[in-house]
């Protein structure tokens, strides 16, 4: 719509006021009530509750500006003229320019100047501008490494702590056999002065998984930061904001043993270009349960509203002595070193849902104090903390014999501020086969006894890992030849393979036979009575000890006690038992593995009889070392008793 038809509506609109302006009072309808005003609906002061008009009614008052996006928008004008205009309250409206105008209600684009208030914001940066208000980041220029911004030597040349020691990574066997603790010996020195610097180091270990977790920072009431250092801008005025934002991921790494590292880059929230390289460990971990058992002042930090299940947190405490904020950027050459608030660690860093004490989410939290060195000055402050969402838990598994230990060691210059860390690595290496026991033979011979039959041993088995872990075994028995089932003389030939694998991978294999050519056991006949008859008696019960090599007991006996004869044997020995006044005896034969090698005997003893004798039949034995335990009554006695042939 244009100017000229708009002027013309309005004409139209005036015409029609004055035309019942013209309207006959005569022509309403009288009202028998003494309230006089303007009955006039389209005058400016109609008055609805009168009856008679007095003539008051106007028409000029209510006509203005309409339109609510004119500068002079009349919100009471019931008829529109043309006085809207819209370059009065016209102007720049975008906050970020320079010339940003918060009165002005019509928007004004081409107005607005983004160039005469921009430039670099950076305090830190050669060209820092402190009347700017609009940051141009692009446009700061830092002076180089170690030096200032004329160009003058100020830093400390080749003053990155050194380490004089070899880090190459280390194998022991088995996972125990993984450090416990960091080595005392490495030395780190500042290469331009030679001297020493403190060394600091933490183990940590993985064995069987780890946990790595992707955190950012939290969002909470007010202003947020990953990592918050309160103080730093107002009062310091050291930099643009106390908060500072992950500019490089943070991970939260979770080991075995308990311990915890937090690392990655923040920034300030306001200026990018202040870093802080994040060297975070936490240590001592414990659930929330055990944590608030421990003692009734410990607590937890939530937020409000939270239904927290603080009971399954996760617990750490900070250590000191290797928790640290390396500068970066404009921070380069800068240093705070974190230490665990409050001192009494009644609260403790937690991790859990609910736990980074802002919000509701799967997080971790805690509070810290800080002091250091930052752009040329001493600074310190009591309240800091660590503030992050975290990442589902990804579960790194560490396979049996893929275990390691891993020891991080750091060195700071306080005087340059740099920082160096390096780890050292130590792998459990386990190349150790399993082993067969060791009376186990690859060739077995049995033989027949009428009673019996064919007495086919057990099979044999693994001794145990040397690491201490589980084997997968696997055994296969296949007949060669013959019917071992047969129960007669008729020769027959069994073939075992055994195989067993450790859960490092090393596997052993042990193939053996047994064969039967149908010769009988040997015959017990032509034994004497008392196969003991040739041995000297004493003449008192402690005047005579049999050797050893003639009894192989476990211990010396007197001779009044049990033995064996002959020890060693191919297939038959008598043992001899001493008296006693049990009705009833029970001897059993064991293998060195710890298992039964022969079912048990149970011996009346003979009343009056000082001796008994019990033939043992090794025939269906293989050769090798047993131990036989002689129960009588409350005592116990153990013999050894070799098989060779």
């Amino acid at each position: 719509m244009n100017r000229q038809t708009t002027l013309k509506q309005i004409r139209i609109t005036l015409c029609w006021l004055l035309a019942f302006l013209l309207i006959d009072s005569s022509s309403f309808a009288a009202v028998d009530m003494a309230n006089d005003g303007c009955t006039n609906p389209f005058a400016c002061n109609y008055d609805a509750s009168a009856s008679e008009d007095d003539g008051s009614c106007e028409y000029i008052s209510c006509i203005g500006c309409m339109n609510e996006f004119a500068c002079n928008f009349d919100p009471f004008a019931i008829y529109p003229d043309a006085s809207c205009e819209y370059f009065s309250c016209a102007g720049c409206i975008a906050p970020l320019a320079c010339n940003y105008d918060e009165a002005a209600t019509v928007p004004d684009e081409t107005a607005c100047d983004f160039e005469s208030c921009a430039g670099c914001m950076d305090f830190t940066a050669c060209n820092f501008d402190p009347e700017a208000t609009l940051s141009t980041p692009i446009s700061c220029e830092y002076p180089l490494p170690d030096y200032d911004c004329e160009g003058n030597l100020e830093g400390c040349v080749n003053c990155t702590p050194l380490f004089l020691s070899d880090f190459e990574p280390d194998t022991v066997v088995c996972s125990s056999d993984l450090p416990t603790s960091p080595s005392n010996d490495v030395v780190a020195i500042v290469p331009s002065s030679g001297d020493t610097l403190e060394v600091g180091a933490v183990l940590v270990q993985a064995i069987g998984s780890y946990d790595l977790n992707l955190a950012n920072t939290s969002d909470g009431v007010g202003p947020d930061g990953a990592i918050r250092l309160f103080g730093l801008s107002e009062q310091l005025g050291l930099s643009n904001s106390d908060y500072f934002v992950e500019s490089y991921p943070l991970i939260v790494t979770r080991y075995s043993n308990g311990v915890a590292r937090v690392t990655g880059q923040v920034s300030d929230s306001e200026n990018p270009n202040l870093k802080w390289n994040v060297h975070i460990v936490l240590e001592d971990a414990q659930s929330g349960t055990d944590w608030i058992d421990e003692d009734p002042n410990h607590g937890f930090l939530t937020s409000f509203g939270c239904d927290a299940d603080t009971g399954n947190w996760a617990m750490f405490s900070m250590n000191n002595a290797q928790s640290y904020l390396i500068g970066a950027g404009g921070y380069e050459g800068s240093w705070l070193q974190l230490s665990h608030m409050p001192f009494s660690e009644s609260k403790r860093f937690q991790l859990g849902v609910g736990g980074n004490g802002v919000n509701c989410n799967y997080g971790l939290g805690g509070w810290f104090a800080w002091e250091g060195h930052l752009l040329g000055q001493s600074v310190m402050g009591m309240s800091g903390d660590l503030v992050v969402d975290l990442g589902e838990d990804v579960n790194i598994s560490v396979p049996c014999g893929s275990e390691f230990g891993a020891v991080f060691y750091n060195a700071l210059n306080p005087i340059s501020g740099d920082f160096t860390e390096t780890v050292q690595f130590t792998y459990a290496v386990d190349d150790v086969a399993p082993t067969i026991e060791s009376s186990c033979e690859n060739l077995v011979s049995l033989c027949y006894e009428a009673s019996s039959g064919v007495f086919i041993p057990e099979p044999c088995s693994f001794q145990s890992d040397n690491c201490g872990s589980s084997l997968e075994v696997t055994f296969t028995e296949v007949v060669l030849s013959g019917d071992p089932d047969a129960g007669d003389s008729t020769p027959f030939e069994i073939e075992r393979n055994y195989e067993a694998t450790d859960c490092s991978g090393n596997t052993a294999t042990f193939s053996q036979t047994l064969t039967f050519d149908g010769e009988d056991c040997d015959s017990e006949e032509g034994l004497i009575a008392n196969p003991f008859a040739f041995l000297p008696e004493p003449e008192t019960s402690d005047a005579y000890t049999f050797n050893p090599s003639d009894s192989s007991r476990l211990l010396s006996s007197q001779g009044d006690a049990s033995f064996l004869a002959p020890n060693p044997t191919s297939t038959i020995s008598t043992l001899k038992l001493k008296g006693s006044k049990a009705a009833n005896i029970v001897v059993r034969v064991f293998n060195l593995a710890g298992m039964e090698a022969m079912p048990s005997m149970n011996h009346a003893t003979n009343e009056g009889n000082s001796f008994d004798y019990i033939t043992l039949n090794g025939a269906r034995l293989i050769p090798g070392c047993y131990l036989v335990r002689i129960e009588t009554g409350g005592s116990v006695e153990t013999l050894r008793w070799i098989i060779a042939r």
